[in-house]
């Protein structure tokens, strides 16, 4: 479940640092890497994401085990692969993601500040989603777009405990970036997308 949490906790970074903020923050028009620590409920993460217009990847190593994150965002979807298991499974964004890129959710800027030596704005967002999931917080978006950092909670559909996420870029190298990484490599068998926490788990069959 920690796993399954943890990987949830990424599709909502990297939605966010996608199509979302083309109408929500500006969307970031430059191709980019950068090295991303996320913590969930006080753990920290450490992976990389790379990023062109209108897609994103980020690779991360969780337990043990290589996942990698595919997400087209004109198409709201995206792909979950391991590769030490050569499956993947496709899936849609959930509600909250989906919704984040309304016009009518943009705030003002609340000031500007320097995030690992990237000057950001600064912007406060309070979402709720037609199926009850509740995203609140900050994020740090640079003049290029680039979501440089995010301070916040995610609360289920179905209530409970709100989830304590923070997430920072550093390194960031601005420039381009192999047009094959935002692809599946050959040779991949497709799950159906039931699969998907099975995948998590590392027990595909």
């Amino acid at each position: 479940m920690r796993r399954w949490i943890i990987v949830l906790s990424l599709l909502m970074l990297v939605a966010v640092s996608g199509r979302a903020r083309a109408e929500l923050l500006g969307d970031a028009a430059v191709a980019y890497r950068a090295e991303r620590t996320v913590v969930i409920n006080g753990t920290p993460y450490t992976g990389t994401v790379f990023h062109i217009p209108g897609r994103d990847r980020d690779e991360q190593e969780i337990q043990g085990i290589a996942e990698v994150i595919i997400l087209d965002a004109a198409a709201k979807q995206g792909f979950l692969f391991l590769p030490m298991l050569k499956t993947y499974v496709t899936f849609a964004f959930p509600p909250l993601l989906a919704e984040l890129d309304d016009p009518a959710l943009r705030r003002s800027p609340m000031g500007q500040e320097v995030v690992n030596g990237v000057r950001t704005t600064k912007y406060r967002i309070d979402h709720v989603a037609a199926d009850g999931s509740r995203a609140r917080g900050f994020v740090w978006v640079s003049a290029r777009g680039v979501l440089m950092r995010l301070d916040g909670t995610i609360t289920r559909a179905h209530g409970g405990r709100p989830m304590q996420l923070r997430m920072e870029l550093a390194n960031l190298a601005i420039g381009p970036q192999d047009p094959a990484l935002f692809h599946l490599p050959p040779g991949l068998v497709e799950l159906p997308s039931r699969m998907l926490q099975a995948l998590l788990s590392g027990k595909p069959g």
